[in-house]
């Protein structure tokens, strides 16, 4: 019904000749204000993303020194650690250092002792302790002394040694 009604109004107008006069000027000014709108809320739009923007680079640059601050803290730590390591470990050498001089004297000591023995007690206490003990003994007297002792100990205890005295002099020139 509406299409024949629309269809009646043109055919009156192509027949009578009536054009209906559109202004221009008007639908002009119409689209004009609109596209103003229009560009006024892309300015808004561009301004609120252009705060946006440095909002974000302000809070990366905070971040970002925040994190560089942060770094230069742990940098400074490391160093510390490295430094305390270093002093720690020239503290165990200086120990190490002290130690294998207390044993040296102590191992001297023993020495002497054994050397100032006569050979039947040395080679009797000898005996009693362990074959280890006994070879690291040995190997710090003359070989003059270590002759006269082994041969007051057991012949089988003495042998055993004499393997040990061996291993430890050739590991002793390895190293």
């Amino acid at each position: 019904m509406l299409k024949l009604l629309l269809l009646l109004l043109i055919g009156q107008n192509i027949l009578f000749g009536e054009t209906p006069t559109v202004n221009c000027d008007q639908i002009f000014e119409l689209r004009k204000e609109e596209l103003h709108r229009e560009l006024d809320k892309i300015d808004e739009e561009a301004q609120s993303l252009e705060a946006l923007k440095n909002a974000n680079l302000e809070m990366f640059q905070k971040r970002e020194k925040a994190l560089n601050e942060k770094e230069e803290l742990i940098n400074g730590e490391l160093n510390k650690i490295e430094n305390l390591k270093k002093e720690i470990e020239a503290l165990k050498e200086e120990n190490k250092k002290i130690l294998d001089e207390m044993r040296d004297i102590k191992d001297s000591k023993v020495s002497q002792s054994f050397l100032k023995m006569k050979e039947g007690k040395a080679a009797a206490i000898l005996d009693a302790m362990s074959q280890d003990e006994a070879a690291s003994i040995l190997l710090k007297l003359t070989p003059k002394k270590i002759s006269k002792v082994m041969a007051k100990m057991d012949p089988n205890n003495a042998s055993k040694i004499t393997n040990i005295m061996l291993q430890n002099k050739i590991s002793d020139k390895s190293k």
